[in-house]
């Protein structure tokens, strides 16, 4: 195996334990393990969560939450964008699966659907309170409410909203002043509302009072705070560790140039080590949306410039034993260059560990869970190295 990723399960359990630490009795931890669980794979990170007594998942698509059915996940699911096909509709009342209702639209579709099916519907009604993304305002929530209420067998199990800005307490408690307002309406209609949520990771630590009846956590579960300053933070460990190997190592003089368009000088002499690791993988590749404002964008452009000068701390680093080395040159597209001394003692075949942004790891990279010392692919295959 020349490339894989290690997943420590005792992470995941502690980050788990600092989560739970923080909940207030009668509060439900509904774990999001959208997108792969952020990199860390969505089955067996449920597997190891269920057995940790989590009884609640959310995912983006009905298609991420098929795949935790069919592998024999049968706690509550719910799906966070909306459905929007009958066969979809009937697929998520076959296996058990929540949907949201953000729309008008989502509502015909499950009068449709529901009106000759047998199975039974649970739903969460989204509000949008500034987000912007889908969501209901206050009337179109009590129309939606209003019509669900006389399908039989459709289950009103939830209401919730996402924050815009949950880094700005203020604008987060406007929000939540409206949620609230919303949710309250609907009560007073007759609504029965069994889990109100609103809280993610950043709400979850900041916002007490908002934990309502349920929070949504996902990277606190990989062992990553969100961005922003917090007066407490937790004991969180990194689960994640994206591992291969070196496939090639030679000497090279001073003046060599590395990759293409050589763009990397070699000031000394040095050993040359590739790895079969490139942005296929995740390598080098950054999350590219527009800064938020103007020191932002400063912040955005000062890294750029100091990263071409190979300016220290700016540049991609590996790490080979107990020592990180730098990667120079353009990242190719399945492979990289470090750039390592002379006298130092390294070998083809040795382990890299590579700084790869989990949520942009490639889905087909080998994962391998470890617990104690003991590997396993799955829960099924003994780890090579």
């Amino acid at each position: 195996m020349d490339k894989w990723i290690e997943i420590d399960i005792s992470a995941i359990e502690q980050n788990l334990r600092e989560v739970q630490s923080r909940l207030e009795m009668g509060t439900r931890l509904i774990a999001v393990i959208k997108a792969n669980a952020y990199g860390q794979g969505a089955i067996e990170t449920a597997r190891i969560l269920s057995r940790q007594g989590v009884d609640f998942f959310a995912v983006s698509f009905l298609e991420e939450a098929l795949q935790l059915r069919q592998a024999g996940i049968q706690a509550p699911l719910l799906v966070f964008s909306p459905v929007i096909s009958p066969d979809g509709i009937r697929d998520a009342m076959k296996n058990r699966i929540g949907l949201t209702v953000a729309s008008t639209n989502d509502l015909e579709l499950i009068e449709e659907v529901c009106s000759d099916a047998v199975d039974d519907l649970t739903v969460h009604i989204k509000i949008d309170t500034g987000l912007g993304r889908f969501g209901l305002n206050q009337e179109q929530a009590l129309l939606v409410w209003g019509r669900l209420a006389n399908i039989s067998n459709v289950e009103l199990e939830g209401i919730y909203t996402h924050t815009a800005d949950p880094s700005s307490p203020a604008s987060a408690e406007k929000q939540f002043q409206q949620f609230m307002q919303i949710a309250d309406r609907l009560e007073q209609s007759g609504a029965t509302v069994p889990l109100r949520h609103i809280a993610n990771s950043t709400v979850f630590l900041r916002s007490p009072h908002m934990h309502l009846d349920g929070v949504r956590i996902g990277t606190l579960l990989t062992g990553q705070h969100p961005v922003g300053d917090f007066t407490q933070r937790l004991q969180l460990q990194e689960p994640f560790a994206f591992k291969t190997r070196i496939v090639s190592l030679r000497n090279l003089p001073q003046g060599s140039r590395l990759g293409y368009f050589g763009t990397y000088l070699m000031r000394t002499p040095a050993q040359v080590a590739v790895i079969p690791v490139g942005f296929h993988d995740g390598l080098a590749l950054e999350v590219a949306n527009k800064p938020i404002n103007l020191w932002d964008l400063l912040k955005k452009l000062a890294k750029i410039i100091l990263g071409y000068f190979d300016w220290p701390g700016q540049d991609i680093r590996v790490t080979i034993g107990d020592q990180s080395f730098p990667v120079r040159g353009k990242v190719f597209m399945q492979m990289a260059l470090l750039v390592i001394p002379l006298g130092i003692e390294i070998k083809v075949g040795d382990v890299v560990t590579v700084p790869i942004r989990k949520t942009l790891a490639a889905h087909d990279i080998p994962r391998i869970y470890l617990d104690k010392g003991t590997y396993s692919d799955q829960g099924n295959r003994a780890a090579d190295g």
